[in-house]
Order: structure tokens, then sequence, then C-alpha cells
């Protein structure tokens, strides 16, 4: 055997382990997305970047916070919880301090752990459910800001195109070429 012929074998064998490391990626890729899309639809899970210290040191301006749903009747001083206070339109995270009124129309007085006094409002729950922050992940909320509006719209067509782009290559595969170096087309022109 020519050493021509073992260097083709062995760029072959290479090919193909590539090909099956693209294949498995591929896979681990789209099983991981359908678990973590899973998990957010069933547990009914929320992200939320936080564009504040106020709740420092728990977490601060940067990180993406991780929250469930649970029944307003459940609510407690010193959970966190994410909610538009009366006047304002942004949702905050901030801490309960007290809880007045009844159990199912709650209102609630909020506290930053960094702030040195409560929120100025009382915020009245009149909703089944409130969103209960169960953890955060430090730095990921930046990203996600940056993205918002149009950066999600050119995230979503780019990684769409490479997506369709790199599904086309995989399906319709790469023509292979004779041991000889040369194109098929170019070999049959060629022959007798």
């Amino acid at each position: 055997m020519s050493v021509r012929v073992q260097r083709l074998r062995a760029r072959r064998a290479r090919r193909r382990v590539l090909r099956g490391l693209q294949v498995v990626g591929a896979v681990t890729v789209a099983a991981l997305s359908v678990v973590v899309a899973t998990v957010v639809v069933t547990l009914h899970l929320g992200i939320r970047p936080v564009l504040t210290g106020s709740m420092r040191p728990d977490y601060g301006p940067g990180a993406i916070l991780v929250t469930r749903q649970v029944p307003t009747a459940s609510l407690r001083p010193g959970i966190i919880v994410l909610l538009v206070p009366p006047g304002e339109h942004a949702a905050y995270a901030h801490r309960i301090v007290s809880i007045s009124g009844t159990r199912w129309a709650p209102v609630v007085t909020t506290k930053g752990d960094a702030n040195r006094s409560t929120d100025p409002w009382h915020a009245k729950i009149t909703a089944t459910h409130v969103n209960e922050v169960i953890g955060s992940f430090p730095g990921i909320g930046r990203i996600a800001v940056a993205l918002r509006g149009t950066g999600q719209i050119l995230l979503a067509l780019v990684g769409g195109t490479l997506a369709a782009w790199a599904g086309a290559r995989w399906f319709l595969g790469t023509p292979s070429r004779p041991p000889d170096g040369r194109s098929s087309t170019r070999r049959r022109l060629s022959a007798p």
C-alpha cells in the first residue's frame, strides 16, 4: 500500500470522526435545548436581568434572576419577589419586609438589601400568583440587556441562518473524491 493511499485513508477516517463529533454535538445541543425548554415551561420559570445594585450582595447589576410562580397566599416576609410597584413601569426584585391585608390580597412592603430604608410604596397584590426569585447567574444579564429589541432580532436571524446553513450542509453532505484526488466529473469526461 502506498503512502499516498495511507494518507488518503487517514484523512477520510479523520473526516468521519469529525463528522461524528459534529452530529453528537448537534444532538446534544438540541437535547439540552428541549430539556431546558421543558423545565422552564413545566415549572413556570422566568428569567429577568438585574439592572440596579439595590439587592447587593445577593445579586448585582448584570445578573440574571430565575423566578418561579408561587401562590400569592404563600407570601411571607424574607422572600424576594418580582413585582411592578404602584406608579412604576418596571419590575423590581426586592425582599418582602412586611405583609398586611388579607391572605388573598396582601399589601406588601419591600426593601432592597443594599438600600437603607424600605421602599416608598405599599404594593397591593391582586394576582393569584407572584414571581419569587429562586436563583441568579452573575454577569449573564449584561448580554440579555445588550440584546434587547433589535439585538434579539439580529441574533435570531443570524442564529437561524447559521442553523439552516449547517443543516443543509449536513443533509446534502459533501461529495467524495476518488482516490486519485480528481473530481468525479473530470474523471468521467476524460475516460475513454
